[in-house]
């Protein structure tokens, strides 16, 4: 049996500021929701800044790193946050 094993790659996603009603669990939880269902990724963990900004960084893997930018983007836009950025390792 021939398996076919795609290199994962970790990268972060900071959101600089959070959409007015919302917080680092419902954002972490739409990245997460939409990771899975687009079957290119998954959150592997989130966090605050230590700079204490209010800024929120959220750990991801993905196996295709344009799939999970443009997944990722449409999760945030549906959120209403434009502030974020998806930085790979």
């Amino acid at each position: 049996m021939d398996r076919k094993h795609s290199r994962v790659i970790e990268g972060q996603v900071y959101v600089f500021s959070l959409p007015k009603g919302q917080d680092k669990a419902s954002i972490t939880d739409a990245i997460e929701d939409a990771l899975e269902t687009s079957k290119c990724g998954r959150v592997l963990g989130s966090g605050t800044s230590l700079f204490d900004d209010g800024t929120v960084s959220i750990e991801i893997a993905a196996s295709d790193c344009d799939a999970a930018d443009a997944t990722v983007s449409r999760a945030c836009s549906k959120l209403k946050c434009r502030d974020f950025e998806v930085i790979w390792d």
